[in-house]
């Protein structure tokens, strides 16, 4: 008579063998993707969180534009708005143009001024002007050299970042 609970062992104990080390090699393949995959995840969602930081505080400064307050206070509103971006290291520009026939370029634009003095000081743009608030930002790269390759300069490893914002004066 045969022991079938023997053999029934052998055969399970078979199908559970490994060979020693290949969870090591497969781990050893595995890892540096993974490590990849999870610092490019981190890394472009800093990025993707100071574009929405800046492009919420052009607006802001658009539309203080728009309802006529000063250069300065237009600026002060943008760097209150990015909270959480050193306010240092924003490069605001502020440019205003008039349709004439057709709309001109920004790069031909003058750059947005104010008028008068004290409480009635405000900016020089004319009611109907399109108002234009840029603002950039050189974005740290957290990982290293690892994204390197996306850096404006991957000796200090920035990324400069973009955005404005267009309203039309009242």
């Amino acid at each position: 008579m045969t022991n079938y609970n023997t053999k029934n062992n052998n055969i399970m104990s078979n199908r559970h063998r490994t060979n020693p080390g290949s969870v090591t090699v497969e781990m050893v393949l595995v890892t540096p993707i993974l490590l990849v995959l999870l610092f490019g995840i981190i890394e472009f969602g800093l990025i993707f969180k100071d574009i929405a930081i800046l492009k919420q505080a052009t607006r802001e400064g658009a539309r203080a534009a728009a309802i006529g307050a000063t250069t300065t206070e237009i600026i002060d509103q943008v760097k209150a708005s990015a909270a959480t971006i050193p306010p240092d290291t924003l490069s605001i520009e502020l440019k205003y143009r008039t349709y004439s026939g057709g709309w001109p370029s920004w790069d031909s634009a003058p750059t947005l001024g104010d008028t008068g003095s004290g409480e009635t000081a405000q900016n020089n743009a004319m009611q109907g002007d399109q108002i234009r608030v840029k603002v950039s930002y050189p974005h740290e790269l957290i990982s290293g050299r690892l994204f390197s390759g996306l850096a404006d300069n991957p000796e200090t490893r920035t990324m400069t970042l973009s955005t404005s914002s267009v309203m039309r004066r009242e």
